[in-house]
């Protein structure tokens, strides 16, 4: 029974094959569509895409270390290259949130890729969510972040950073802190 049945499904496949791709095509759907076999390939998150734009904006840098301790994994560039391939960005393994995965807010990359495409500012991204943070901070929500070099100079020392907290504010971000403000005199803080 089971040859029989074996049989008769390769005869079928071989007249299929021998009529051509017409008789083999799939039934038209309830919209007059082919019906699909497969499903469509699932489009980049938007999270994705801004974190390849910024990975391809001219003028945005990357600290290559953390003020408190070497974690590569944790590291500016390393958070956008993950979340550029689906990924979640990875906490550093000190702080208040040791190893954590978190995903990087669209509005907070929309932000920084902005800064450099439509505010024209070079500057250098010390921390997205690696680091250490204050226990709470929005860095560990995935929706800050400190830059500390802004068109060449180090922030406190002569670079314009009320410009750019100024753009930051523009762009939607709810807290600004920099230079005059408690814990930020070399860096500028810009959270949405």
């Amino acid at each position: 029974m089971k040859r029989l049945a074996v049989c008769a499904a390769a005869t079928v496949s071989a007249i299929a094959l021998a009529a051509g791709p017409t008789a083999a095509a799939p039934s038209p759907g309830k919209h007059g569509e082919a019906a699909r076999h497969h499903a469509p390939a699932k489009p980049a998150s938007e999270s994705a895409r801004l974190a390849r734009s910024i990975l391809n904006t001219k003028g945005i840098t990357y600290a290559s270390a953390h003020v408190g301790g070497t974690d590569k994994a944790s590291l500016p560039k390393q958070n956008l290259v993950d979340v550029s391939h689906g990924r979640l960005a990875r906490t550093s393994p000190w702080g208040h949130e040791k190893g954590a995965r978190v995903a990087l807010d669209t509005r907070m990359l929309n932000g920084v890729l902005k800064l450099g495409t439509q505010y024209h500012y070079r500057f250098e991204i010390s921390e997205f969510v690696g680091g250490e943070h204050s226990r709470g901070s929005k860095h560990y929500a995935g929706r800050a972040v400190d830059v500390t070099w802004i068109n060449g100079r180090h922030v406190g020392r002569k670079a314009d950073h009320r410009g750019f907290m100024n753009a930051c504010r523009k762009l939607g971000a709810t807290l600004v802190l920099g230079p005059g403000d408690k814990g930020h005199s070399t860096h500028v803080h810009c959270q949405w």
